[in-house]
């Protein structure tokens, strides 16, 4: 019990430590914020998770942001994370900034602690499995990316190597459906990178394990009754995530990455000094005491510590992106989905735990206690120390730990003692303020400007920030930008610096610019401005009057049909603003090639947006298209009063749908297939889980 909570103390000092400014922050009055994607994107997907769960509802679709976004099928919304529903629970329908911060602070000793019950299954005495769980807490991967989903998703590694261990050794059904709970687990966060990691470590170290505990036919299939049992739980928990991921990534600017553009995220060789000394951003420094504690876990558990050491390796050589990543590239199903090589030094975290918890007691039993040894080690560190060389300072101190502690090295106080070293060692070249800004978050209280028409867009180049239209219930155009982001969207706002006309094109009323809390103002997609005729409003706002409506109907003589969205946006590009309706892909009997603008045109009225529908009525004037300037996307459906009718992809973005003169109600819904049918499933996979529980339960007692 002791042991226990000296484990528990470690941990979480060991995550005060790394995140003090946050904490003296908070407990002093004077809050710290984190940069990055915490505000910018973790924090606005909690709000819109937080506020349709307390009203009942978990929407498919986002109408808020970027023109419209299929909400569902980003996993780095993890609107299915059991955590983020604690959170919304506890923070109510629009959570503050603090408890998007917390989930990410929460990692780190989850990280410790799975790790913590990870090692002791694999055999480690309690003060080995505990240096081992602060290597893994303190490693490169959460070091470097800790306000990011990659940290928060990667948490769960060491719980899925936990379940792995319990499936290889016990090769029983309810330990399949627990590895796939913790793969779960770190599928539902919604870092598809992390999730990569974690699970080619784990399917890694599942080979190394097998091959040493798996000696008969029997043991064979009882683990494979297992496996499949795994793989079925897997599926139905995590096809909610992937299968719809999978779909946006086909639509994103994800899509068709080369070797070179993922390949030039890769570390330098000069980089490879990191191995051996922190420096600032480093992707590779686990410390001295693993590094020197490797060849102990080797010597004295070879058929593990050995293949995992040589895993360690393999990660340092696919960081470079030479030659081995691309015959990773060419030959490993998955290696081509994910940018930056240098993230496979997520594998260097539990790499380092297991040499570290296994080398520690090989090494204290070849270290005699003495007072020479102790103070000479001692004072080898002092002076190490004196010239900033942390990392042999570290190691030294640990030699005259280990030689004070004599025959108590396995207790506990022993590991949390050379964790403290370890911190001292990893922290060198951590910024002081750990990713963290003082005073108050610019975006937290900043409402939207007053007199903003909702029937139309608005563009916030950094005055709200933090992906305002999300937070505050409002159509924003501009959103957030990253690897899933929709091409067709991406390809729109990289044309508006040379034609910022198209904003107005897809309803864009208002343009708000400002600084960026980090970058100023280099990071707006519009010119300034001052340089464009453009009538001026309150502070840091224009009012671009030409902004065409959420909704308006063309005729035939407006409508063009090309057959590929860079001729569509390029056409509307050569008109903007201009009532048109550029189709892609011709019917049979269409061939217009350019459209005629007309001033004249009928709008939508009585307009109502919600999550997964939208509603108005518009008169035409004759047959013709509406085109509605929300973001086509497969699984929209509309109907013109009851007749449902086509939805085609108009103006390179945005939807349009045919309709006969008249006047007439509009109802477009959101229902994507797999969206319905694999929350079904997932749901049906919590039951079925269930039922296991409840029959072990009644097995056991």
């Amino acid at each position: 019990m002791r042991d226990r909570a000296v484990a528990a103390v470690t941990l979480i000092a060991s995550t005060l430590f790394l995140f003090a400014p946050w904490f003296v922050g908070a407990l002093t009055g004077e809050p710290r914020w984190f940069e990055w994607d915490v505000p910018e994107q973790y924090w606005p997907d909690l709000v819109y998770l937080c506020g349709n769960l307390h009203e009942g509802d978990l929407p498919y679709w986002n109408p808020y942001d970027r023109a419209g976004y299929p909400y569902y099928a980003d996993p780095q919304a993890a609107p299915y994370h059991p955590m983020n529903w604690a959170l919304c629970a506890l923070g109510g329908s629009s959570p503050a900034i603090v408890w998007a911060e917390l989930r990410t602070i929460l990692a780190f000793p989850l990280t410790g602690f799975f790790g913590l019950l990870w090692l002791r299954r694999l055999g480690a005495t309690s003060s080995g499995a505990l240096l081992g769980a602060v290597t893994l807490l303190a490693a490169p991967f959460l070091r470097h990316n800790w306000e990011l989903n990659l940290t928060t998703a990667f948490a769960w590694a060491p719980l899925m190597l936990w379940s792995v261990e319990r499936l290889i050794t016990e090769r029983r059904v309810f330990d399949g459906a627990l590895a796939a709970l913790a793969f779960a687990g770190c599928a539902w966060v919604g870092s598809p990178p992390a999730l990569w990691q974690a699970s080619t470590f784990t399917l890694l170290y599942a080979l190394i394990r097998t091959w040493s505990e798996i000696r008969s036919k029997d043991d064979a299939l009882a683990l494979g009754r297992a496996s499949a049992v795994a793989i079925l739980f897997a599926v139905g928990w995590v096809g909610v995530v992937f299968v719809p991921g999978l779909t946006l990534a086909e639509h994103s600017v994800q899509a068709g990455r080369s070797f070179e553009s993922i390949a030039s995220g890769a570390l330098e060789v000069g980089d490879l000094g990191a191995l051996f000394r922190a420096r600032s951003g480093n992707h590779l420094y686990v410390g001295w005491l693993p590094l020197a504690l490797a060849p102990f876990a080797i010597v004295a558990r070879p058929k593990l510590a050995g293949p995992i050491a040589a895993v360690g390796i393999l990660a340092v050589l696919l960081t470079l992106g030479g030659s081995v990543f691309r015959l990773a590239y060419s030959w490993v199903p998955g290696v081509d989905l994910f940018r930056s090589p240098h993230r496979y030094e997520a594998w260097l975290g539990p790499v380092a735990a297991i040499l570290a918890a296994f080398g520690l007691p090989a090494l204290a039993k070849r270290i005699t206690p003495s007072a020479l040894l102790v103070g000479g080690a001692a004072l080898v560190a002092g002076v190490l120390a004196a010239f900033e060389q942390r990392g042999p300072a570290a190691l030294a101190l640990g030699v005259a730990i280990l030689s004070l502690a004599g025959s108590q090295v396995p207790r506990a106080w022993v590991g949390a003692l050379l964790a403290i070293v370890l911190l001292y060692d990893v922290s060198a070249a951590l910024p002081a303020e750990r990713h963290t800004r003082g005073g108050p978050h610019p975006a937290i209280d900043a409402p939207l400007p007053p007199n903003v028409d909702h029937d139309f867009r608005y563009m916030d180049e950094f005055v709200l920030s933090c992906r305002s239209g999300t937070r505050l219930g409002a159509r924003e155009f501009r959103g957030y930008q990253d690897p899933l982001t929709l091409k067709s969207f991406e390809r729109v706002l990289a044309a508006l610096q040379e034609t910022p006309e198209l904003a107005m094109q897809y309803n864009v009323r208002y343009a708000l610019q400002g600084p960026h809390f980090i970058h100023g103002f280099s990071r707006g997609f519009l010119p300034s401005l001052e340089s464009r005729p453009w009538t001026e409003g309150p502070p840091n706002k224009r009012v671009l009057q030409d902004a065409l409506p959420f909704a308006y109907w063309v005729g035939p003589d407006a409508t063009a049909h090309v057959p590929r969205r860079e001729d569509a946006l390029a056409l509307v590009r050569t008109h903007a603003p201009a009532a048109i309706a550029v189709l892609e892909g011709a019917l049979e009997g269409e061939g217009r090639a350019t459209p005629q603008p007309r001033d004249a045109l009928a709008s939508a009225t009585r307009v109502r947006v919600g999550q997964d529908e939208l509603r108005f009525q518009i008169d035409a004037p004759g047959d013709g298209w509406v085109v509605i300037n929300e973001a086509w996307y497969p699984g929209w459906r509309a109907w013109v009063g009851e007749q449902e009718v086509v939805v085609r992809r108009a103006n390179a973005l945005v939807r349009a749908i045919p309709v006969p003169a008249g006047s007439h109600d509009i109802t477009l819904r959101f229902e994507p297939a797999e969206g319905s049918r694999w929350r079904i499933v997932w749901g049906a996979t919590w039951l079925l889980f269930a039922g296991f529980g409840v029959a072990r339960i009644r097995r056991r007692s």
